[in-house]
């Protein structure tokens, strides 16, 4: 569990030597602004240069940074990416290519700081993720759903983690710029909402009520567990089984999938769930960033603003206010839905019934 983060980071499907960021020693992910760098320094350097910030170092100028300090002086990190051969220009072209995109908006205040908007960011790596999702998950075009069953979707969602967690660091320089142990914090505390909010989301948009679709584009069938429970435990009967457990599916149904189709929520608020949901989590206890609390802040308030503007582009609704009000009030049921599905999953692993792999258990566990 300690090192799933890192994994991700450092993973490799190829036995080509890795390269190596030049300012923290990081395993690089490619070139960013002319020179190779981890996606968390070339944040780190972006946000600097947007935001015109100017760094003080409370020493002597001559910090070591290494990729588990790295975020201790922003100073002696920034010299670091200028002295490696990253370029403040190549930073102002790539906003300017992103100020051409059409987008939730051309100009406003409500912009953020990152050079667009934070939805169109999250459309574009959630598109990213969709693409992904075939490639890891073997999906061809035209390949027909099936019911699958408890032990396919735990290798489901084993692929997921790490297709999840790319897809925050696309969406959100700002997360990729937190230590592990932070961003691994949030994660926890987002992947199980996102996983019930995203199936329940496409059961919406497909109008497919009575199943839970998975990400690799197969489904629970809710109306015929047998195919999902599909054994006898040394205690419990199929039947048994069903009749202790189909009350969470219901519960999915009822706080989210409803709430999501009698409101007729699409992708940006789909989106914007997601990201206040992320971004939410308590980081009162994290020490890796002395602005951690105002970062999440600012978050939510950029989401909200960029929903509030796309509902008056629209022009659809009458009270956009209303609107936002009505779509912010499904994040409690989403919550509560996340709560009863852990429930159920220790109820699952004290029995040993249906119980999910040890890493999966723990990512699917909220932090207390």
């Amino acid at each position: 569990m300690s090192d799933l983060v890192s994994g991700f980071e450092g993973s490799s499907t190829t036995n080509t030597p890795p390269q190596y960021c030049l300012i923290c020693c990081e395993i690089a992910d490619g070139h960013h602004f002319g020179a190779p760098a981890c996606r968390a320094c070339a944040a780190f350097f972006r946000r600097t240069v947007q935001l015109n910030k100017i760094h003080e170092c409370p020493k002597n100028n001559q910090c070591f940074i290494l990729s588990n300090v790295r975020n201790m002086c922003r100073s002696c990190r920034y010299d670091k990416c200028i002295d490696v051969g990253m370029k403040r220009s190549a930073v102002q072209q790539k906003r300017d290519q992103l100020g051409k995109r059409d987008g939730l908006r051309s100009v406003s205040e409500s912009y953020s700081s990152r050079g667009e908007p934070v939805l169109d960011t999250m459309r574009r790596a959630y598109e990213q993720l969709l693409v992904v999702r075939k490639e890891v998950h073997n999906r061809t075009e035209n390949q027909p759903s099936r019911p699958i069953c408890f032990s396919e979707l735990q290798n489901v969602y084993l692929k997921e983690m790490t297709i999840v967690y790319r897809f925050l660091c696309e969406a959100f320089p700002e997360y990729s710029e937190f230590f592990p142990d932070t961003k691994r914090s949030l994660f926890k505390n987002f992947f199980l909402p996102f996983t019930l909010l995203e199936s329940s989301f496409n059961g919406h948009t497909s109008n497919k009520q009575d199943v839970m679709l998975i990400p690799s584009g197969d489904y629970i069938d809710l109306e015929h567990l047998e195919s999902y429970f599909t054994s006898n435990h040394q205690k419990f009967s199929q039947k048994e089984t069903i009749s202790m457990f189909a009350q969470q599916f219901k519960v999915l149904r009822t706080c989210i999938t409803h709430p999501l189709h009698s409101e007729n929520v699409d992708i940006y608020e789909f989106l914007a769930l997601s990201a206040i949901i992320l971004w939410e989590s308590d980081l009162e206890a994290d020490v890796d960033r002395q602005n951690a609390q105002e970062e999440a802040f600012q978050m939510r308030n950029a989401v909200i603003r960029d929903l509030l503007f796309y509902y008056q582009s629209m022009n659809v609704y009458d009270d956009v206010a209303l609107r936002l009000g009505t779509i912010l009030s499904i994040l409690p049921s989403i919550q509560r839905a996340s709560h009863r599905f852990h429930e159920y999953m220790e109820i699952k692993n004290l029995l040993n019934l249906y119980a999910l792999p040890q890493n999966l258990y723990d990512m699917f566990s909220p932090v207390s």
